[in-house]
Order: C-alpha cells, then structure tokens, then sequence
C-alpha cells in the first residue's frame, strides 16, 4: 500500500525520535507531544476525577501511572424526558472518557475537511461518527443531548441554548485540535473555539465563561506551537481571551502557583477557593490548568502529575497542563511507556467513537496545519501581488 506522504513524513519524524530522542520535523513532534498528552492525561485524570485531593492522597499516595477501573450501573432520574443513564464497564489503563471522545469527534471532523472547520463540519461528525447505542460509556448523557438534538434538525449554533450543564468545562476539553491546525496563530485558533464550542455552550450568561476559556485553551495551544513559545507566553495568550472576571480568578490561581515552593501547596488553596461549588466549572479547570503547567515549567510529565493529584476535576485540569506542556516540549519529552499504554489500549477500545491512535491523529492534525500554511501563503502572495500593482 502506498503510504501518504504525511504519512512518510511523520514516520522519518518518529524515527528521528527513537534514534535521538530529537525529531527533525519539530511541528509534527510537538503536534503529537500535545495529542499524546491530552490522552494520556484523561485517562489518568479519570481515575481520580470527583475526589478530593485527601482522599486521593489517602487511597494511592500519588497517582503518576496510568490505572484501571471499573465503572458501575447508575441512573439519574429526570424530571422531563427520560432517565440519564451510566452502564457499567470496565476502562483498562489508557481508556478515556467524554471529553477526549468530544476531542476525537473534533479531530475527525477536521480530518474529513483537511482544515478548519466550521460548526456544521462538526455537528456531520457527530450524527455520522457516533453510535447511540454506546451511550452511557464513554460519551455521557450531555453528549446524547446534543446528540439528539442534532438529529433532529436543530441548527448546530442553537444547540449549546439547550445542552445540559452550562458553564462547565464540557467542549473546552475538546478543542486542543482547533490549536493545533492553527499552529502558532493565536488569534485565529480563539475564533473557531468560540464558533465550535456552541455545540455545547452559550455566551453572555451571567457567570458563565465556557466558551472563552474554549477560545483560551485553543489560543494558548497555538500559542505553545510557536517557535519560540515560552511558558509565560503561552499563559499570556490564555488570559489575553479572557474577560476582566474569569481573568482574575485564573490570575489568583496563578498567583499562587508564582509564589508556592512545591506544588503540594497548590491542593489546600484551590480546594479552599472551591469549596461548595461544582467541580467542573470552566473557569477552575482553567486555573488549575494553568497553575500545574507553571508549576511544572512546561514539563508535560509533571504537569499531568501534579493536575490529577489536584482534586476536584483531574482529568479536565490535566488535559489543560499536559496538553499545553506537550504541545512546548514536543513528543520527545512524554514518558514513553504512557505513551505506548494509550497507543495500544485505543485500537481495541469498543466503546470510542474513533479507533485512532494519538500518532494516527497527529499525522492528520500535523497534514491540516500545512494544508492551512498553504493557504495563509497563497493569501499572502495575493495580496502582495495586489499592492504591488497599486503601487
């Protein structure tokens, strides 16, 4: 079989990895240093997401391995319309969950259009690509709502009015890809997170700030694509999409991470500052993210480390610091044997909406972001030729 010449490309990359622990193509290697990370982290989060960082602390000490677990039957009666229901299952070491299943639906979607999409792009992937029957495993009752309501014609901006669980991390934990193809433009990778992120959320919403902290994660990702992307720069960028309230509260959890001698420090003042509130909440998952990935100095294996011995909601905090420490420090700089634990573990997986690995992924994410360079080129020439003329 003829393989793809992004395909050929990414193998040299890899190769390069093996041989010298440096990839010769530094985009493809910090593209999947970043899709690596996302996975590896929500797995692991996973484990401990809902758990406080006592109890996380009591049970295993540090959670810095991939783990298994089991999944038990549950149900959530609802007022209107049918039950929410979880079925039982058990997820080995490297299974994830809801938001990397959002994260694989964005991801075919931009695959299927070699680029950037748009709103509709996604919602074709999430009729065509999900299987209802495979509710209730990875993908949860908020996913069957939109789902739903989807199939029945609503437009994909309407749909985040009527999705379940506003102001939570939900499709901010999907939109790393959105980075990734927008590749050291910042700006632009923020402006398709806040059309995309509609399919779950809505904007204007008193307390509500879903879909800029989607616009901050998606930027910063760009952000952390650039050449001479920094930590500070990169934290930069996230709060640059941020309005002056949310702003403030990342800001304070940043502050303390500036000031803390160890991480450890972290757990009593986040836990503190959200006592009472629900765990998932956009704007906290941002400021933990955030927070780890400066602890860690941009180091992918201690920032998923230090985000899912947090507490509170792990694997969405851990998604945000090892995603954007992937994408600074390139795939080089992943624990290989986390890697090859969820490389393995996807192509079997019978629940997921995508048998892709993170590799498979990247050479797809890394084919769009040139396919998009090209585009920028081709524009660019234009307009150059334009003025010329004028003058």
């Amino acid at each position: 079989m003829k393989r793809t010449l992004a395909g050929a490309i990414c193998m040299v990359a890899w190769s390069a990895v093996q041989a010298s622990g440096q990839p010769a193509d530094r985009l493809f290697a910090r593209i999947y240093g970043c899709e690596a990370a996302g996975n590896i982290a929500n797995s692991m989060g996973d484990v401990t997401e809902g758990m406080s960082w006592r109890q996380i602390e009591q049970r295993w000490g540090l959670v810095e391995t991939l783990l298994a677990q089991d999944k038990k039957d549950r149900r959530s009666p609802q007022r209107f319309g049918p039950d929410w229901v979880y079925r039982a299952h058990h997820r080995p070491p490297g299974m994830t969950e809801d938001g990397f299943e959002r994260h694989r639906l964005l991801t075919s979607a931009i695959l299927k259009k070699g680029g950037r999409i748009s709103i509709e792009d996604l919602a074709r992937a999430w009729i065509e690509d999900i299987d209802p029957a495979r509710f209730g495993y990875l993908l949860g009752p908020q996913d069957q709502v939109i789902y739903n309501l989807l199939k029945t014609g609503l437009p994909a901006w309407e749909v985040g009015r009527y999705a379940a669980w506003p102001a939570f991390i939900g499709t901010s934990k999907m939109i790393m890809p959105v980075g990734m193809i927008n590749a050291c433009r910042p700006d632009e990778a923020a402006r398709d997170a806040l059309d995309l992120s509609r399919i779950k959320d809505v904007q204007g919403r008193p307390g509500n700030f879903a879909l800029e902290v989607s616009a901050a994660i998606a930027a910063a990702t760009a952000e952390a694509l650039r050449p001479q992307a920094t930590v500070d720069s990169v934290i930069a960028v996230a709060l640059a999409q941020l309005p002056a309230e949310p702003r403030k509260e990342v800001e304070r959890g940043l502050g303390w991470a500036r000031t803390a001698r160890e991480w450890k420090e972290l757990r009593p003042l986040f836990e503190k500052a959200y006592e009472g509130r629900p765990i998932s909440n956009a704007v906290e998952v941002l400021s933990g993210g955030l927070a780890c990935f400066h602890m860690a100095r941009g180091r992918p294996r201690e920032a998923i480390i230090y985000a899912v011995n947090l507490g509170r909601d792990t694997d969405c905090k851990a998604y945000v610091a090892g995603g954007l420490a992937g994408a600074l420090a390139g795939i080089e700089a992943m624990p290989k044997d986390w890697v090859e634990i969820v490389e393995k573990q996807v192509v079997t997986d019978p629940y997921t909406v995508a048998r892709r690995t993170a590799r498979h992924a990247a050479e797809g994410l890394y084919q769009a972001a040139l396919a998009e360079m090209r585009r920028q080129k081709t524009a660019v020439s234009e307009i150059e030729s334009l003025a010329g003329a004028a003058r």
